[in-house]
């Protein structure tokens, strides 16, 4: 089971979103006045972005390096001060480089303001013979009818 919000709203959802129930926080109203316009269907959205973060898991195990940085925005900033060329070459060396990669999402919790979103999760990173956990917040933009990433962070 994995927390989502949207909108000051928070769902519960469980298995698949398209098929989950969800309920508004207690004593919470379901919409805050001041927040901006929802999509027309907020559990979509969220859907949405789940689907995009576990494409882009996917990609990474797949060693689909293509892929993998498509599920990028063009105004994605690397960390650490590098150039999107020098990061994009860096990851298809890195990607390519192993024989085997896993990649695993435990406890996804996503959260979305308009057009923006978080989706925070515990990463599982399994490649050759390195094993290793982290915590991982992806920010994701709608650019058209996609969610794609322009910030990611690891830490403990």
């Amino acid at each position: 089971m994995h927390r989502i919000a949207a909108q000051g709203c928070s769902l519960a959802a469980a298995g698949l979103l398209a098929t989950a129930g969800f309920a508004a926080t207690p004593g919470a109203p379901a919409v805050p006045a001041t927040a901006p316009a929802v999509a027309a269907n907020p559990i979509a959205s969220l859907a949405e972005v789940e689907t995009a973060v576990r494409a882009w898991a996917a990609a990474w195990s797949a060693r689909d390096v293509e892929r993998y940085l498509a599920a990028y925005a063009p105004d994605f900033t690397p960390a650490r001060g590098q150039t999107r060329e020098r990061w994009e070459a860096d990851r298809r060396a890195r990607i390519t480089g192993k024989s085997r990669i896993s990649v695993g999402i435990e406890g996804l919790v996503i959260s979305i303001q308009g057009t923006s979103a978080s989706a925070q999760f515990r990463q599982v990173y399994r490649a050759d013979a390195l094993t290793e956990t982290d915590r991982k917040t992806l920010e994701l933009q709608r650019v058209g009818p996609r969610w794609l990433i322009r910030k990611e962070s690891a830490g403990t």
